[in-house]
């Protein structure tokens, strides 16, 4: 089995990759260093993609920081990583998976995040409609929680305080563990249970994974993004 993981120097990614291993993947990396001719000339055939590119940059109020920024990071958090897709999927092998790592939950407001809330709630919009057009193979969005990476840096650079990341940060980040164990319940479920959704790690940890799944399978629109009448 083969994987690629798009921004396989992120600390999560680098958590995975044995993992990963361990279970009989040959993981293959991507990151901007690496030449963007190597998605569509050198990449093997994949059963896995896991996309794990994001920033939580411009940290701030939406008015105050520069709309380069802001537009960058949009372009960073949903735009790039569909990109990188369409470049490798010429090699993706029928049946395969595709999953990107969510960040936060979007779909809430989150004060001095709007450029980053934007783009990741795009992202999960373009999962659901692309799962939706691709009958050879399903994509999900799993989010991980709170790990405490560099891509919190923006947030302490900022000079801003988030209660919610320093009340986490007492009680410490969601292991790689669970996350990779979330991520293998994800792959075990067929494409119509899954597909589309935005799962969270604390939902699998939350509830009995079995239970989880059918109730998945009686409502087409749990952990999609809905308007609520």
């Amino acid at each position: 089995m083969n994987c690629i993981i798009l921004g396989d120097r992120s600390e999560i990614a680098q958590g995975l990759k044995p993992l990963l291993e361990a279970d009989g993947y040959h993981v293959t990396g991507w990151n901007r260093d690496t030449p963007r001719k190597y998605l569509n000339r050198y990449f093997p055939q994949w059963d896995l993609l896991i996309c794990a590119i994001g920033s939580v940059a411009p940290v701030g109020h939406w008015s105050e920081v520069t709309s380069e920024a802001w537009a960058e990071s949009v372009r960073v958090n949903c735009i790039l990583p569909i990109q990188l897709l369409r470049e490798c999927w010429h090699n993706h092998k029928p049946g395969a998976s595709v999953c990107f790592l969510a960040g936060a939950n979007p779909t809430r407001a989150g004060p001095n995040y709007s450029a980053y809330y934007t783009g990741k709630m795009a992202l999960l919009k373009a999962i659901e409609t692309i799962d939706a057009e691709t009958p050879d193979a399903k994509f999900f969005a799993l989010a991980p929680g709170i790990v405490f990476t560099k891509i919190h840096q923006p947030t302490y650079d900022s000079g801003i305080l988030n209660p919610g990341l320093e009340e986490r940060k007492a009680k410490g980040g969601t292991p790689v563990q669970f996350i990779y164990n979330c991520l293998n319940w994800c792959l075990s479920l067929e494409k119509d249970i899954i597909g589309g959704r935005n799962i969270c790690v604390s939902d699998w940890i939350n509830n009995d994974s079995k239970e989880l799944a059918v109730h998945l399978m009686d409502d087409s629109s749990m952990f999609k993004l809905r308007r609520v009448e």
